[in-house]
């Protein structure tokens, strides 16, 4: 039996707006946006809020997607209304949709 190939979701009017005037994304849908240096270091640029900080999980919510980021020795070394800088050793990264 075949497997069925998941498509990806079509973007959105703000996505393709974005795209045809070259601009960010995450300044124009309000999306999170996540860089990460290796597994050591993370910064995250328009979170919402803090749900739940421990050495081994932050958890986040985020527009569109919550995001949860686990590990060891995690530490939130700056934080501001926008913006944060976690270090510790990162073993994962993900999302789910927002439960509000």
């Amino acid at each position: 039996m075949r497997k069925r190939e998941q498509t990806p979701p079509s973007p959105s009017a703000r996505e393709k707006l974005a795209d045809s005037l070259d601009i960010s994304k995450e300044i124009l849908l309000g999306a999170a946006k996540i860089v990460t240096i290796g597994n050591r270091e993370m910064t995250v640029e328009n979170y919402k809020g803090i749900v739940e900080y421990t050495n081994n999980c932050i958890r986040l919510t985020a527009s569109p997607n919550d995001i949860t980021i686990s590990g060891d020795c995690l530490e939130i070394k700056t934080m501001t209304r926008d913006f944060l800088y976690i270090t510790g050793k990162i073993s994962s990264v993900s999302f789910c949709k927002e439960s509000r």
